[in-house]
């Protein structure tokens, strides 16, 4: 990884997707069950988050009402993003965030909760490390709190805990880099190219700026998530008892805040947004409340009838929004990816390149690994990292492999190509309306 393939995705997922390979080398299985574990885990934490407000019933129509909020959302995109499995953790933190000002402040957290949260922020550092806001605001807070009480021991070591959990899953990753000669370029790839071209290049007044806003035009598409958690805050803010003290709400805001300033400081993407749609959970926990208060103890116990209405209500609903669900109508045999693997297939030890575009899903259906390191175009401008085009074409100036993938809004756009056309001919073109563009297979000639 970095060093043999240029990739910007933490490590920790490389191994997920290391892991879901052994299951299954050339489709999503194995990560289809990685993606099920981590959802499952989410949702206990949301349960124990209603369960912690209010009671235990509520979870009953509360968690199924969280998992239609999120999977029928339309920054729920495709599946397999880091966003999608950095949800558990953050459920995990948020559950303790909450308990902390709800039952412990102004003492210290214990311990092993605090180093527990640590090797969680550990596990997001290595999976995408600007989804670490959270983290950086909660750990932050606790210290800043227990200081303002002028308990500096137990700040002290509140935080030494933290950053000691956080070294669990960073030492093997940073052994792992030693040990083959690649942690530089780990560090480059993963660290500062990310930092440097993803982010635009203006003041950082206008960044955070534009982070917040466009965090907010999320908001404002996804109106049944926005309506929910904007109950939920405003409850939060004003209970008594949700957080009892002050400083407690302002360390919510601010968390919030900074999650949403790590997400969106460097660029926009439509699954971004899928890291802050566990608050929603304020907004059902506002709900549950309403019902504690206003509807009979003897009428709430009903509820438990109802679970495979809920259930069934939700998935139905679910498969009706989720745009994810038109997939199903896509038959395996017209996707653009499997026309050309019957292509290349036939090819005994076939070697392929993704040419100037995110990677397509070519390397997957085929079974092939790349034999070249700049294997696709990652989302930046060519000035901004030349060698990676560069490369590219050199690797079809030299005919180092013997298939090339292209991607064109028009056909004449091959053209363009340095020595694509000399070195290699076209046996396959199909035009894909989703993304409106040509997809062409050319092979060596």
């Amino acid at each position: 990884i970095y060093k043999d393939l240029f990739e910007q995705k933490g490590p920790i997922l490389y191994v997920m997707h290391a892991i879901a390979y052994i299951i299954s080398n050339r489709t999503f299985i194995g990560i289809f069950l990685f993606e099920i574990i981590a959802f499952s885990v989410f949702l206990y934490y949301m349960s124990k988050i209603i369960s912690l407000y209010a009671r235990k019933i509520h979870t009953l129509w509360g968690v199924p009402l969280v998992s239609f909020v999120i999977l029928s959302s339309y920054v729920f995109i495709a599946g397999d993003s880091a966003e999608e499995f950095c949800l558990p953790f953050l459920a995990i933190a948020l559950y303790e965030f909450l308990n902390y000002y709800k039952n412990t402040y102004p003492n210290k957290m214990d311990s092993k909760k605090v180093f527990i949260n640590g090797i969680i922020a550990g596990c997001v550092l290595w999976i995408k490390y600007n989804l670490l806001g959270f983290w950086l605001g909660f750990a932050g807070f606790m210290c800043i709190g227990l200081l303002l009480h002028k308990k500096f021991k137990d700040a002290v070591l509140t935080g030494v805990y933290f950053l000691l959990g956080m070294l669990i899953p960073t030492i093997p990753v940073l052994i792992y880099f030693v040990i083959n000669g690649a942690i530089g370029d780990m560090f480059q790839s993963y660290f500062f190219i990310n930092i440097s071209f993803y982010s635009a290049q203006t003041s950082i007044i206008k960044r955070l700026i534009t982070a917040l806003h466009d965090a907010n035009m999320y908001v404002k598409n996804l109106k049944v998530f926005s309506f929910i958690t904007l109950i939920g805050y405003v409850y939060m803010m004003i209970s008594k008892r949700s957080i009892p003290n002050i400083y407690g709400k302002i360390a919510l805001t601010i968390t919030i805040l900074i999650s949403a300033i790590g997400v969106y400081y460097g660029a926009n993407h439509v699954y971004y947004f899928l890291i802050l749609m566990p608050f929603v959970i304020m907004g059902i926990i506002a709900l549950a409340k309403c019902v504690d208060k206003y509807v009979n103890p003897k009428h709430i116990n009903w509820i438990k009838f109802g679970i495979p209405i809920y259930l069934c209500l939700f998935i139905l609903l679910t498969c009706t929004v989720s745009s994810n669900f038109e997939f199903r109508k896509v038959k395996k045999e017209d996707l653009v990816q499997y026309q050309f693997a019957e292509i290349i297939i036939q090819k005994p030890q076939a070697t392929l390149l993704n040419y100037g575009f995110l990677d397509g899903g070519f390397y997957t259906v085929t079974g092939i690994t790349p034999n070249v390191k700049y294997f696709h175009k990652p989302n930046f401008d060519y000035d901004k990292y030349p060698i990676i085009m560069d490369e590219q074409n050199r690797y079809v100036k030299e005919k180092l492999i013997d298939f090339v993938v292209i991607r064109v809004v028009n056909e004449e756009d091959n053209l363009q190509i340095p020595y694509l056309n000399e070195n290699y001919k076209m046996v396959k073109k199909i035009y894909v309306r989703g993304v409106n563009c040509f997809y062409m297979l050319y092979e060596k000639a």
